[in-house]
């Protein structure tokens, strides 16, 4: 646990050092903590927002990483966006964010408890994106969720852990609120696969949510439009389906919310998740695979040069909360 912690420890310093970077452009905030330990320790859970405070409301994104502890390149590959941001100051993405024409909300570790325990599971043992309480029509079994014991991975939980409570409120205050056409936001995981897919609702379900049209044209315009052609873009039921899902039902209730015109029926909340393939690497470190964090995880020989490989993907998709989708070709 301890080496957990210095590296839970190292992350929080850098989320700092980035405030300061930020300067008046960063607003920094305990957002709550994460479950406790068996020991009875709990682990603050942040939120940054980044831009001018109209911006934030008009014109947002959201970043979330951290949510599996052992998937900690998606926290690098988070904090590396933000450094980069914040050091090149004459970059076309900060002089949008400085006039006040984009606004970033981020929760940059959801799970703490999971990276300073090095597990997959928050310090109850549950595995939060099999949490939600979204039921799969037909899930992989254990792999796609279950209920037998925290003993074992995947497991479901038996209520809404409170980590994915704070989840719940981000979502709330930041993006029911929200004035923008569309509301990207970017769950960045790790650990399947040999190439990085970029993945939308539904992980329950084979049939197409409502705004798969669109997902299906912003997936063709960041291929075509933008050559992000290393991306494979989809359903996440394309690849496979899982029980309790946390986008799939922050998703449903942003539309249940919005057919019920409790906001305006014209915005789009469109949730994707990069899911960072770290198997293509295992000829160049073999013994990854028999490391705790090692399938989760980039090799070593090729770890930073996939941390920075994201940036032009993440700036893109924030650009998308200042379009329409008519915008979208």
């Amino acid at each position: 646990m301890l080496r957990g912690i210095k590296r839970l420890n190292r992350y929080e310093n850098r989320i700092l050092k980035i405030a300061k970077l930020g300067g008046k452009l960063v607003r920094l905030k305990q957002f709550g903590f994460s479950s406790k330990t068996d020991e009875g320790f709990r682990f603050p859970i942040y939120v940054m927002e980044i831009g001018k405070p109209k911006a934030i409301k008009k014109n947002v994104s959201g970043l979330i990483a951290g949510v599996h502890g052992l998937e900690t390149i998606g926290i690098r590959v988070l904090l590396d966006f933000l450094d980069d941001l914040f050091a090149r100051k004459n970059s076309t993405l900060y002089e949008e964010i400085k006039n006040g024409e984009l606004g970033i909300v981020c929760i940059p570790i959801l799970n703490p408890g999971g990276v300073a325990l090095k597990r997959r599971s928050n310090p109850k043992g549950v595995d939060l994106m099999r949490n939600s309480g979204v039921e799969a029509e037909k899930a992989p079994f254990f792999f796609g969720g279950h209920k037998y014991s925290n003993f074992f991975p995947y497991y479901r939980g038996k209520v809404l852990q409170m980590e994915s409570r704070i989840l719940d409120r981000f979502f709330s205050e930041y993006f029911l609120q929200a004035e923008n056409q569309m509301i990207p936001v970017v769950d960045i995981h790790s650990g399947f696969g040999t190439v990085d897919h970029v993945w939308w609702p539904y992980a329950s379900t084979h049939n197409p949510c409502a705004d798969e049209s669109l997902f299906q044209k912003i997936g063709s315009h960041f291929t075509n439009g933008l050559n992000h052609y290393l991306y494979r873009f989809g359903p996440q039921s394309e690849t496979y389906t899982t029980h309790g899902d946390l986008w799939d039902r922050l998703y449903d209730k942003f539309q249940l919310i919005s057919n019920e015109s409790k906001i305006p029926k014209s915005s789009r909340f469109l949730p994707l998740t990069l899911e960072i393939g770290t198997w293509s690497d295992i000829s160049l470190d073999p013994w990854k695979i028999f490391r705790k964090r090692g399938i989760f995880n980039p090799a070593r020989e090729s770890k930073q040069k996939s941390i920075i490989s994201h940036r032009r993907f993440l700036s893109d998709v924030i650009r998308l909360a200042k379009l329409n989708p008519s915008d979208i070709a």
